[in-house]
């Protein structure tokens, strides 16, 4: 496996650490500037940290989340927050630099930096997670894996129990794509080779998200949504998976997914092959929106007007699984109210949803 620090990180990893990045702004705040404090305990791990910085000294993740933390050094230590950030790496060489580049001395909060395996630490960390409540306590994981072998069933199972867990991880897609046969891969991943459609193999990674979506158990409140990696000149895809047990959350993270990606809000590279809008003509189609877009509300629209969907909050939650935002809804109830399809002047709005009332009707 290419080690990525011993060389300038490649475009697909700018974007990735972009992500993570943007994410923590929008999830600190949440939690460290609230008017009113509900948890003082708040926690941030770093699983695959690495060494700090690549070979040009661009930061990598651990430098990232120190920075964005550090944006609330007062805040947190004004009002007693009690902020704990684990860094974590199996390679001595790597912890050892990691060690060198942090001056813990600037920091208002506790960092604890490990060099073990992912997932006997996860494992011995995880009962003390779940005690006393403290399921329900916030917390950012950051598991940026090699390959594919430690986001197991099992892994993403416990993930799914802890209430107010966010994370977001890192897999190989690609390699699933072309070992999925092979024993060493079926230890970690049951993904056969018939689940992937071989015309679209830019695709994968959407394969390989689905696999983990129908893993949520049943009545788990989990949502998820993914990002596809593909770095320059070359054809092998990776990609990102993002969790969250909190409507708000995945709604901040699909806004910074649709920044990054205007067309699917799920890729780093155009995943649809979608129409491009004021780009191209389709003489069959005169909707020159993202291809995505389009399936997306005619399927909404179909559901509404079956009955399937009854309430303005089941259209937010059908408009998040479906990888889309509020806005993307807006237009198609407009249509509706337009029609009498929809009896009531509705529409979503971007950060409303934890607010919503759940008996808002459509009709």
């Amino acid at each position: 496996m290419t080690d990525i620090h011993a060389e300038k990180f490649d475009d697909a990893t700018q974007v990735k650490l972009l992500l993570l990045q943007e994410y923590l702004k929008e999830w600190l705040p949440v939690f460290l500037k609230s008017k009113k404090i509900w948890w003082k305990d708040i926690f941030i791990y770093d699983f695959f940290a690495g060494e700090g910085y690549d070979k040009e000294g661009n930061p990598g993740s651990p430098l990232i989340i120190l920075k964005e933390i550090s944006n609330y050094n007062e805040v947190i230590y004004s009002k007693g927050f009690r902020l704990k950030v684990l860094f974590n790496d199996y390679a001595p060489d790597k912890i050892k630099r990691l060690k060198e580049s942090i001056n813990l001395n600037n920091y208002k909060f506790s960092i604890e930096i490990k060099q073990e395996n992912f997932t006997e630490l996860f494992n011995r960390l995880y009962p003390s997670m779940l005690i006393n409540g403290r399921s329900g306590l916030p917390r950012f994981m950051f598991i940026d894996q090699y390959g594919v072998k430690f986001v197991t069933k099992d892994i993403f199972y416990k993930l799914s129990y802890l209430k107010r867990t966010d994370f977001l991880f890192f897999i190989s897609s690609h390699f699933i794509k072309r070992f999925s046969e092979l024993y060493e891969f079926k230890k970690y991943i049951q993904i056969s080779k018939k689940d992937f459609d071989l015309t679209k193999p830019y695709q994968c990674h959407r394969v390989v998200f689905e696999y983990f979506k129908n893993m949520i158990p049943e009545g788990k409140e989990l949502y998820l949504a993914p990002f596809s990696l593909q770095k320059q000149n070359s054809n092998n895809v990776y990609g990102l998976i993002f969790g969250t047990h909190n409507l708000l959350g995945i709604e901040k993270f699909l806004k910074l997914a649709w920044k990054q990606d205007g067309n699917a809000g799920e890729a780093n590279f155009n995943i649809d092959e979608a129409i491009l809008e004021g780009d191209t003509f389709d003489l069959f189609n005169s909707d020159t929106r993202a291809k995505k877009l389009q399936y997306f509300e005619k399927e909404l629209k179909d559901l509404i007007q079956e009955n399937k969907l009854k309430t303005l909050k089941e259209v937010y939650i059908y408009t998040f699984n479906y990888g889309c935002l509020p806005s993307h809804a807006n237009s198609l109830l407009k249509e509706l109210k337009k029609s009498g399809k929809v009896n009531k002047d509705l529409k979503l709005v971007l950060s409303n949803i934890h607010k919503l009332d759940d008996n808002i009707l459509l009709k």
